[in-house]
């Protein structure tokens, strides 16, 4: 062959090679990757509040395949987003309390693993982000994530009186009543709600609906390469601020509250009412008692409202992509970083280790598989979704700490294979099972519900000898897991340590006991 044969057809070579690899990036599906924050599982489908009105979230899980026994694994926004992005659980990677510093220390524990964004961007993908995706936004440091991302600056007036520093305005334009009730002396997202009217908010929207506005001009456009967009919704995150008119579809005066039995924290460990405590001055749940007869209706009403408000602004998006190009090549994943606690427990929040608070919404829409509307009731984690999209559009594997969801996806009868770990802090773990709920603080104290009887996780099972070998069996599945056996560590002095301290010195106050 002479050399002029030799160059046309190694450049033919080449180019068939590109191309090739070229229709292989095309033929990959899109991802649209939704999460909604403080999401727990007041949805129509999840039956988590008899009022609930969510019809745009119940549609998206009749598309596809919705889990109803979904966890996170850890019950806190940093932790729980820097896990699912990383694919590491907490204890896998140290962020148990807080987030990397930067991206010499994130690159340092992901040793040589890409995140989520970060994988599909160097394999082909252009990758979009708007709103809340990690912790502080579409980012919490500078790392190369994403190709395109909405301005967080939502166009805020900070003069007025609802602005707040902080990325979940508007606020109530008062502070809030727990806000006023404290002299202005606890911050103004703590417990507080707000109908807002049109002057109340920015003259864009509710950043939320900007967010939304986003997506959908998003899915307008042409795109040349598949595409991974990320879609972050702040609310119902409190502060419980939303346009007035969710508020009107939920009348005070039927709002129904969770039932919480008298004795419901008799058989709590000082650790478990450590965490139910609060951040309040006088406890959480005491101060919404004292505030009123009815503010305990007002935030369950409030916190229904911002989630049909947020539900509407997914409606928007998915009515948006079914209009679009994209519609029969685009994956769909929505979920919540944790759960909410509405008073069950007499706790308020998350950062507790009860059903609550580690359940959340996870649903999945596949072209080209047949399931629709399909419930799972196996245990699943949050850290599944990183090794389920990897497989779902032929991504490099990488060793992570969840497993591959695809079998689930496809087959009713496929399980996970292993029970679901939430961690809170250094030492305090759950195991969630199938019909089983266990929990393990620092200090060896536990806790075990059977779900079957007890979905409330009302009586605490740990210390009655009939339920003996299931309390050893989940106790030496925590123990004997590698990203979770540290009950004997040494750990750090945190703020549990310091109110179980008090507790043991001055006694637990009468709303505890």
């Amino acid at each position: 062959m002479n050399r002029l044969l030799y160059l046309i057809s190694t450049g033919l070579l080449f180019a068939c090679g590109a191309l090739q690899a070229a229709e292989k990036v095309q033929g990959r599906p899109n991802v649209l990757f939704i999460a909604v924050d403080d999401l727990n599982d007041w949805v129509g489908v999840l039956e988590g509040h008899p009022q609930a009105y969510t019809p745009n979230l119940d549609r998206l899980a009749e598309r596809g395949v919705y889990f109803t026994n979904a966890h996170c694994a850890a019950p806190v926004c940093t932790t729980s987003r820097q896990s699912l992005l990383s694919g590491l659980a907490p204890t896998t990677s140290g962020w148990v309390n807080g987030i990397p510093k930067n991206a010499e220390e994130y690159d340092q524990v992901l040793a040589g693993r890409k995140p989520l964004p970060t994988l599909f961007r160097d394999n082909g993908y252009v990758t979009m982000a708007a709103g809340k995706i990690y912790h502080k936004g579409v980012q919490d440091f500078s790392y190369p994530l994403w190709d395109e991302t909405l301005s967080s600056n939502y166009g805020f007036d900070k003069s007025g009186a609802w602005y707040r520093n902080s990325h979940f305005n508007p606020f109530p334009p008062d502070g809030g009543a727990i806000f006023q009730a404290n002299g202005g002396r606890v911050k103004g997202d703590t417990l507080c709600w707000a109908a807002l009217e049109d002057d109340e908010m920015p003259k864009k929207g509710m950043p939320d609906e900007q967010i939304a506005a986003w997506a959908v001009e998003q899915l307008g456009q042409k795109h040349e390469k598949p595409f991974f967009m990320a879609v972050g919704f702040l609310r119902p995150h409190n502060p419980y601020t939303a346009p007035k008119k969710y508020f009107e579809r939920y009348p005070l005066e039927s709002i129904k509250v969770p039932e919480v039995p008298k004795d419901e924290l008799n058989d709590i460990p000082l650790y478990g009412k450590a965490m139910i405590y609060g951040t309040l001055p006088k406890g959480d749940h005491k101060e919404v008692l004292d505030l009123s007869p009815t503010y305990w209706q007002e935030l369950v009403r409030a916190y229904l409202a911002c989630t049909t408000f947020a539900d509407d602004q997914v409606g928007r998006v998915l009515d948006a992509l079914d209009a679009s190009p994209y519609a029969d090549n685009t994956i769909i994943v929505l979920w919540s970083d944790h759960g909410q606690h509405l008073g069950e427990k007499r706790h308020w929040r998350k950062q507790a280790l009860w059903e609550e608070s580690t359940r959340v919404p996870l649903f999945f829409s596949v072209p080209g598989m047949t399931t629709h509307g399909d419930l799972r009731d196996q245990p699943v984690s949050l850290l599944d979704i990183f090794p389920t999209l990897t497989e779902l559009c032929g991504l490099p594997k990488q060793e992570l700490d969840g497993v591959s969801l695809v079998p689930m996806l496809k087959d009713d009868d496929a399980e996970r294979g292993a029970p679901v770990v939430t961690t809170r802090y250094h030492g305090n773990h759950a195991v969630r099972s199938l019909d089983w709920r266990y929990i393990r603080y620092r200090d060896g104290s536990e806790e075990l519900y059977d779900h079957r009887m007890d979905p409330g996780e009302h009586v605490n099972l740990a210390s009655n000898p009939e339920f003996a070998e299931e309390l050893k069996t989940h106790r030496d599945y925590l123990l004997n897991n590698e990203a979770a056996g540290d009950a004997d560590a040494d750990f750090p002095k945190d703020s549990y340590d310091t109110r179980v301290e008090q507790f043991q010195k001055k006694g637990l106050p009468d709303w505890l006991k």
